[in-house]
């Protein structure tokens, strides 16, 4: 019997040390740590599962500027402060008052991620499911999917460019939907078990459809009835064709940065609408086509999918509408401009229509300032982590990413909109490397499950720090912290119900997620 204890216990020290791979670091030139975490096809660092939480215990994930990466570690509750110890910041958290649901977190399906992952070997593109979909990885359950081309694309492109084509009788997916976009959702979903949840966005409509001629630049659709109707039934043979290659959406935007397509020097893909076009739109054409199909019925209608400044009015305009509010159920918000729109808008939007959900659509880094990727920038990590804090304490259900991976320029882009991406590759070296931001991202995919619910959480002590927190079924508890802060702060994590505290440490440049249970 001893033996066989032996054995079970050498198996359990083996399938943990398989199942925790440490970060391969790489440390890049700057004047802090840059570090990337660099994977190919025999080795990917992978996340410590959470295990069994004891009684009076906490499991702690910590990111940090010097370089852990989602690092575990197990924790006491209750501990007493050291004689000269004092407490720089207090977290409370109360279970009881409750607000939104989370529904989830992701990234995009773009032109461009999928050309990165089929430029790889088979057992490298293994390597970046696992680390983005799979149980050792982010566990992300959401995908956004343009609909035709984007600018991360390497052209224009829609599904029907047969000009005044309005039976749509030459629409038909494309190659690039065939060979890169499909064959990597397929891989996505096996990997999720069918968890993953996607939404469709358009960049522009058929350029014929545009009163311009061109999906490029501004531009609105054309004022006429053939052209709104022949456009509702190009959305819904795009469900269809995805569909029949077993791929089923949940929701969709109507129209990405529809703000963008007052500009018509707009250098990619786009096209114009107000408010009020939006809203006639949906209410006379897009709507009922949707809800009279049965494929496509039941998708959630997300309005707006630009930025949050354009709130409450975009979303008033839509929803005050008795005719048009029948057919929307959400509001989509990118990040883009948040510094000059106050979180509170979200806020203001939700308390007027508390009957729909707000959704993070699209965020990136490396779009101002410098563009493109900084290799190990924790920075940029930071900046995610903020705003998805942010905008989880301000009703939004969830959060995505815009290219699941780039190249080391930060395309393809055909418009030459170099970004930065949580996983870029190296095609040449046959590996890739996970950004500062691809963690960040894991503090909140990993450990906010959909259907948690986001509870009240208090900071004080130091405006440097933030934190949110939720209540998963069943009674368990996370709070995901970010600290600023160049120094070390001693933090006090309070749970009012449970009579739970935890004091720990957050080093300087730091996110930490903590999971502990409900008192028994």
């Amino acid at each position: 019997m001893r033996e066989w204890k032996e054995v079970i216990w050498i198996l359990s020290v083996f399938v943990c040390s398989v199942l925790s791979s440490p970060c391969n670091s790489k440390i890049y030139d700057g004047a802090f740590k840059n570090l990337v975490c660099v994977c190919n096809a025999t080795s990917c660092d992978e996340i410590e599962p959470i295990g069994e939480i004891g009684e009076g215990k906490a499991v702690v994930y910590r990111s940090t500027l010097d370089g852990d990466r989602l690092k575990r570690m197990s924790m006491k509750m209750g501990q007493k402060l050291g004689k000269d110890e004092v407490v720089n910041v207090t977290i409370s958290i109360d279970a009881s008052e409750r607000f939104q649901q989370i529904f989830g977190f992701g990234g995009a399906f773009t032109d461009s991620a999928g050309e990165q992952l089929f430029a790889v070997s088979e057992k490298v593109q293994e390597q970046i499911i696992n680390s983005y979909f799979g149980e050792y990885g982010l566990e992300y359950n959401v995908g956004r999917v343009p609909i035709a081309s984007c600018d991360f694309s390497t052209h224009e492109y829609s599904y029907d460019d047969v000009g005044e084509d309005f039976e749509l009788k030459h629409f038909g997916l494309a190659e690039e939907d065939l060979k890169l976009k499909i064959p990597f959702i397929q891989k996505a979903i096996e990997k999720t078990k069918g968890k993953l949840q996607l939404f469709a966005s358009p960049w522009s409509a058929p350029g014929w459809m545009k009163t311009t001629g061109r999906m490029r630049g501004g531009g609105a659709m054309r004022n006429d009835t053939r052209v709104y109707e022949a456009y509702s039934n190009y959305f819904i043979k795009f469900f269809e064709a995805y569909s029949s290659h077993s791929i089923p959406f949940w929701g969709l935007t109507i129209q990405n940065e529809p703000s963008t397509g007052a500009d018509m020097t707009w250098r990619w893909q786009t096209m114009n609408y107000t408010a009020e076009t939006m809203r006639d739109f949906l209410k006379n054409y897009l709507g009922p086509k949707l809800k009279g199909n049965k494929l496509t019925e039941s998708l959630k209608v997300m309005i707006l999918d630009d930025g949050r400044g354009l709130l409450p009015g975009w979303a008033d305009t839509i929803f005050n509408d008795t005719e048009s509010t029948k057919y929307a159920d959400g509001i989509a918000v990118h990040w883009y401009g948040n510094l000059y729109s106050p979180a509170v808008l979200l806020d203001i939007a939700q308390r007027h229509h508390p009957d729909k959900f707000i959704f993070g659509t699209e965020a990136c880094a490396g779009y101002f300032g410098h563009h493109g990727p900084i290799m190990g920038d924790w920075f940029r990590a930071e900046s995610y982590a903020d705003d998805i804090l942010t905008d989880l304490n301000h009703h939004v259900t969830g959060w995505t990413d815009w290219n699941l991976c780039l190249d080391e320029t930060g395309g393809p882009n055909w418009a030459y909109n170099v970004v930065d991406a949580p996983i870029i590759v190296n095609r040449t070296a046959k590996e890739f490397y996970k950004q500062p931001m691809f963690y960040a991202l894991g503090h909140f995919s990993k450990f906010l499950p959909r259907g948690s619910t986001r509870v009240f959480t208090k900071v004080d002590g130091n405006l440097a720090v933030s934190a949110v927190s939720v209540v998963i079924e069943g009674g368990q508890r996370v709070t995901v912290m970010l600290s600023k802060s160049s120094n070390s702060l001693l933090t006090r994590v309070v749970d009012s119900a449970t009579g739970y505290s935890l004091v720990l440490t957050l080093p300087p440049r730091s996110i930490h997620t903590v999971i502990w249970n409900k008192r028994k």
